[in-house]
């Protein structure tokens, strides 16, 4: 017979707190293997302390204690179990750096620079679609697919390249035009087009930092705006001034936030 262990000691080889043994004992996910009917003291074996630094180790890591559970009744789903969590932990990751870079942003003094300037008729190949969110991929596949056109033809682009946020569309969707301005003769292929940008009066916001954190940037140009006391329209450009061909490093990407404004 094994030599049975009092809460105390066990919890000190286990490294659980007698606290956390009695609850897990209440829920039945580590039951002492003998509780005495007359003090109600519960006793351990060596055994179990194996067991309980799996529950200390899947703790560790947030491991709900349902998921816990699952795994000591089907341990044959370890893998299954670990690796939905480890893609919850990348979300939450995700989420909580930006709201640190939002709550930075908010401690630090605006570093946007801003102008008033009249945007330049184009001639561009561009893209227009619907843009349904969260499907903000449509942006990038759109790019690429243009940029493939106008290698494949031997185009030269003349301006950097960017895309317009129209007006909400009737259907409720945004109407994105993506755009690449590009000088002499060009022709269109499949859903490209040729197209026109005219010229229009903006006022701009140059954002340094990557494209997942443009969001925050919005915001802040269109409060300068009305801070100015500026009528724009709605409408919206975003313009990659130094992005991808220019830098490896997404915290050096350039993009001016344009808002239109009434003529």
């Amino acid at each position: 017979m094994q030599e049975q262990l009092t809460i105390s000691r066990f919890a000190f080889l286990a490294g659980l707190p007698p606290k956390t043994l009695r609850y897990y004992d209440e829920i039945g996910l580590l039951k002492p293997a003998w509780v005495d009917d007359l003090t109600g003291y519960r006793y351990y074996t060596v055994s179990q302390i194996s067991l309980a630094g799996k529950i200390r180790k899947w703790r560790q890591i947030d491991l709900p204690l349902e998921d816990i559970r699952s795994l000591l009744d089907h341990p044959e789903c370890i893998q299954e179990v670990l690796t939905r969590h480890a893609e919850k932990l990348q979300q939450e990751i995700e989420r909580h750096q930006k709201s640190l870079w939002l709550l930075q942003h908010d401690l630090q003094e605006d570093t946007m620079h801003y102008r008033t300037e009249r945007l330049p008729t184009l001639q561009t190949l561009s893209i227009r679609t619907h843009l349904e969110p969260p499907h903000y991929e449509v942006i990038p596949q759109a790019f690429q697919e243009l940029m493939g056109h106008i290698k494949q033809q031997g185009y030269r682009p003349s301006h950097p390249s960017f895309f317009v946020c129209h007006n909400q569309h009737e259907s409720g969707n945004n109407l994105l035009e993506m755009c690449i301005p590009v000088e002499g003769e060009v022709q269109g292929s499949g859903r490209i087009e040729v197209r026109t940008f005219e010229s229009r009066p903006a006022f701009i916001g140059r954002f340094v930092g990557p494209y997942d954190r443009t969001g925050a940037a919005y915001t802040t140009v269109v409060e300068e705006a009305l801070r100015r006391g500026l009528r724009i329209t709605g409408a919206t450009a975003e313009i990659y001034v130094k992005s991808v061909p220019h830098t490896p490093n997404p915290e050096e990407y350039e993009t001016d936030i344009a808002f239109f404004l009434e003529e």
